[in-house]
């Protein structure tokens, strides 16, 4: 079987997007989760994957192979006042992967804690921003430099406390035990390859790849 090298991975969850109320709402799953994206041996397209964090590289439950600039990655968010704010509608960090061939869409909540200084869990921080761009880019066919783009990724203003977002005071979000699986997990920052470079290799084996 031909090896998985990640170009990106980062820590998201997974939501669910209920069009049945008035108006609809997206209901986070709590999931603990990686969103990475690699590119195909056979194809030369990227894949854009997620799996929950107890599951094999190998084993995404969502593996999607994107024809170049087909998709996009993009922050689920409003202006505040003059513009130069940016926030969620949600209360959490939502990015949407869209499609210009079909009305398919996936909502995805960064599952880090979020760097505002007064917590405020829908606000996108400039290193989130950065970290949906590249993300955007690689999904456009553009050649990125992705491990100096991780490297130049902003710093964020409300403290490096990398730890994860529950997700509990997010709309829709139940507690659930996960068997340990969001406690004490190291830094959320993005990092090429799999979470064996983040120091999981105990419990998975991963590809290799340099940590951001």
């Amino acid at each position: 079987m031909a090896s998985i090298a990640p170009i990106i991975t980062f820590k998201a969850g997974i939501c669910d997007f209920d069009t049945s109320s008035n108006p609809p709402k997206i209901h986070p799953k709590p999931t603990p989760g990686y969103l990475y994206l690699y590119e195909g041996q056979d194809d030369e397209l990227i894949h854009f994957c997620w799996r929950p964090r107890s599951a094999s590289l190998r084993d995404p439950e969502l593996d999607l192979v994107m024809v170049p600039s087909d998709g996009s990655f993009k922050p689920y968010q409003t202006s505040q006042g003059d513009g130069s704010s940016k926030k969620s509608p949600t209360n959490g960090r939502i990015f949407t992967l869209k499609f210009q061939s079909s009305s398919a869409r996936h909502l995805f909540w960064l599952q880090s804690k979020t760097q505002h200084a007064q917590g405020d869990l829908g606000w996108f921080s400039p290193r989130d921003l950065k970290l949906g761009e590249i993300v955007d880019q690689l999904l456009q066919g553009e050649q990125v430099n992705v491990q100096e783009a991780l490297n130049n990724l902003p710093s964020d203003q409300g403290g490096q406390n990398d730890d994860d977002d529950s997700g509990d005071r997010m709309e829709g979000v139940r507690r659930e035990s996960q068997s340990g699986a969001a406690e004490n997990l190291a830094s959320g920052d993005p990092f090429i390859g799999d979470p064996s470079n983040e120091g999981e290799g105990s419990r998975e084996g991963g590809a290799d790849g340099g940590r951001a």
